[in-house]
């Protein structure tokens, strides 16, 4: 009997994995829910799968429910729950992983400390990021990676650049995801010559050949810094088709220096790419705003209409009691939205009632110290 009770466990995990594997996660979700009975790996396998699909609050949603039906979970499950929370920004639901992680003896786990600190620098968390990296004897590649792109991340370019000479005194061989950390730092802080440094010594020094990644790091590092023409020659040397985060970057870079030639350009090629992307018709738009040319201004924004491209609406997510609550513009099917919207509009009425005060307040004093 227990043979069998393995074995049907076994086939069911099989059928959810295999379910999840191919992105359907609707069926995986159903063979799960019909399981009479479920093993940690059933759990797993589907937090995983949410995980790997970018549905971190369904992820987070089902870890939350394997703790109240009393599943230790185990590591596969931990680190999923881990890149859902680094995704959303849920540093509480985090910090418990953490907790659970020091109380169960895991932290010798190198994975698992590499996805804290992932999950700490992307919450805004960066000193326990720190603290989490300090605290390992054993360190990866990936640890000192993840590291470095953290402190990139929160705009720390240069203590990510000297993390990445402590890395190098360490002797640890750094990878092609460490040069992208690398370069977004220098990016961060402005530093083109070093950046130009880094992007040469990959191959010179490391044998890694740059791939389109690390050419769309030293793009946009020279089109922020203002090198648009060195940018658009390197676009054009290199051994890859352009994609549209290089094109985007450009574009940027653009509407920064006021070059409507080269802005006029990166939008031809992005309407190729992602023809329904709101945000590259309006930079350009707003390109022709700056420079007073309104028909041209115009003209994109007809464009805009005529191929039915919308402006996709924003989201923010808010994480209150370690559950992850997410707001559409527009939407209103939150379970608590009257409620929500009321405590909005009193808000904005105590906001704009402070205003009048102040202006009231200004213009007191303004008038005491005319008549002194």
């Amino acid at each position: 009997m227990f043979t069998l009770s393995r074995l049907l466990y076994k086939f069911w995990n099989t059928m959810v994995a295999g379910y999840a594997k191919v992105g359907d996660l609707n069926n995986a979700r159903a063979l799960f829910e019909l399981m009479t009975e479920k093993n940690v790996i059933s759990w797993t396998t589907l937090i995983a799968g949410y995980a790997q699909m970018d549905q971190p609050n369904e992820a987070i949603t089902l870890f939350r429910r394997m703790q109240v039906e009393n599943v230790k979970p185990d590591e596969i499950a931990m680190l999923a729950a881990l890149s859902a929370c680094a995704q959303l920004g849920a540093v509480e639901l985090g910090e418990w992983i953490h907790n659970y992680i020091e109380q169960y003896g895991l932290n010798t786990i190198v994975p698992l400390n590499n996805a804290l600190i992932d999950m700490y620098a992307k919450s805004g968390k960066i000193g326990k990021a720190l603290q989490v990296f300090e605290n390992m004897k054993n360190k990866s590649v990936i640890t000192w990676t993840t590291m470095i792109a953290g402190l990139a991340l929160h705009g720390l370019g240069r203590e990510a650049l000297d993390m990445f000479s402590r890395m190098e005194r360490a002797r640890v061989k750094p990878n092609e995801i460490t040069f992208i950390a690398i370069l977004s730092a220098c990016c961060h802080v402005g530093l083109v010559e070093l950046g130009r440094r880094y992007f040469n010594i990959m191959k010179s020094r490391y044998g890694i050949e740059p791939k389109i990644e690390q050419y769309g790091c030293m793009i946009d590092l020279l089109g922020r810094a203002g090198y648009l023409q060195e940018a658009e020659k390197l676009l054009r040397r290199m051994p890859f088709e352009a994609n549209a985060a290089i094109w985007g970057s450009l574009l940027a870079a653009s509407n920064i220096y006021g070059d409507v030639e080269l802005g006029e350009c990166a939008l031809q090629h992005l309407i190729k790419l992602e023809p329904h992307n709101s945000g590259n018709y309006a930079i350009l738009s707003n390109i022709y705003a700056i420079l007073g040319r309104w028909n041209e201004s115009g003209k994109i924004r007809k464009v805009m209409r005529d191929m039915g491209v919308k402006k996709m609406p924003g989201c923010s997510y808010i994480e209150v009691s370690k559950r992850v609550h997410e707001f559409v513009a527009g939407d209103t099917s939150h379970p608590d939205f009257d409620r929500l919207y009321q405590i909005l509009c009193k808000i904005n009425g105590q906001m704009k009632f402070a205003e009048h005060l102040q202006n009231e307040f200004s213009g007191v004093l303004e008038s005491d110290v005319a008549s002194m």
